[in-house]
């Protein structure tokens, strides 16, 4: 998440008296007790502030779908990588545009971290396979899809007596970020609920200097290092290599049933991963249990039509 000083602030507050105004409107419980209120418009500009636009999907009667506007933009103009970091990876809407453009640009790269799904619960399973399988078998050499685990070893008595605990980690982040210049991040999900159906907020920064500190800060956490590279090439390896180092420490640890007798010696580092970053497998859609429920399945454009330009989300103009 980000915090949001100066005139974006105002914005933030306007959208949520739409949908407090709405509701009052729409005669919800308690509505006959509620009242008006009045959005601050005079807040300053801040000096060496970035670019911002604050972005909504606001269901019917309102209809807004600003967010998907402005990644569809930020796609259409993409040169390098879009880097999608998200607990969900099944928007058709999304893919569609990422394809295209991938078959555009020959050198743009995709990168994926989210979370494993579960094939016997989980109803989005089919499309998070099936948007899987789309890239990996169309852009096997530029796409990556990953996820994040943490590591500890636990010592014990009798023989075995280091335990290894790898724990999945429950990606919530819903960054997306384009080519070291376009920010999104908020509560929206790379999702149909998420950009067409729900009420959700997101904050969308076109700032160079900006995005790139955050997508430094970012890698660098999750690789657990302190300088990543620049170029978009050399850091798209440093994921790969990253994620496939630590595949095979946690083959390692699987191969000993995750225990090993070390008689108080050090861990040995081939049994140490380096951050928290591992291939995500996918397998067949038809593995999936459950694959048609729900409206997050239908791949529906928005009620009201296609998205348009992505202008004029809450009164900022195009990102």
């Amino acid at each position: 998440m980000v915090r949001i000083d100066g005139p974006a602030a105002q914005d933030v507050a306007d959208v949520f008296h739409k949908r407090w105004t709405q509701a009052v409107e729409d005669g919800v419980e308690y509505a006959g007790n509620a009242t008006d209120f009045q959005v601050a418009t005079d807040i300053a500009e801040r000096q060496g502030g970035v670019q911002a636009q604050v972005t909504a999907t606001l269901p019917d009667p309102i209809a807004e779908h600003a967010i998907i506007e402005t990644w569809l933009n930020a796609i259409a103009r993409a040169e390098h990588y879009v880097y999608i970091e998200d607990q969900y990876f099944r928007a058709p809407m999304l893919n569609d545009a990422l394809m295209e453009r991938m078959r555009e640009v020959p050198d743009l790269k995709l990168v994926v971290i989210t979370k494993p799904i579960n094939e016997w619960t989980d109803p989005g399973c089919y499309h998070t396979y099936e948007s899987a399988e789309l890239f990996q078998s169309t852009f096997p050499d530029r796409f990556l899809f990953l996820q994040l685990r943490s590591f500890d070893t636990q010592v014990t008595l009798g023989f075995d007596e280091t335990d290894a605990h790898f724990v999945d980690m429950d990606v919530h982040s819903k960054m997306f970020i384009v080519d070291d210049r376009f920010m999104s991040v908020g509560s929206c999900n790379k999702n149909n609920r998420g950009v067409i159906y729900e009420g959700e907020l997101n904050v969308a920064v076109l700032d160079d200097a900006w995005v790139t500190a955050e997508r430094r800060s970012v890698l660098a956490g999750i690789l657990g290092v302190s300088n990543v590279a620049d170029d978009p090439s050399a850091w798209f390896q440093q994921l790969k290599s990253a994620a496939l180092a630590n595949d095979a420490v946690y083959a390692k640890w699987d191969d000993e049933s995750f225990d090993l007798d070390l008689d108080g010696d050090p861990l040995p580092a081939a049994y140490k991963p380096k951050g928290f970053l591992y291939s995500l497998p996918f397998s067949d859609t038809s593995d999936c249990l459950l694959e048609s429920v729900g409206e997050d399945m239908t791949g529906q454009e928005p009620p009201s039509g296609p998205p348009d330009d992505g202008g004029d989300a809450d009164g900022q103009g195009p990102i």
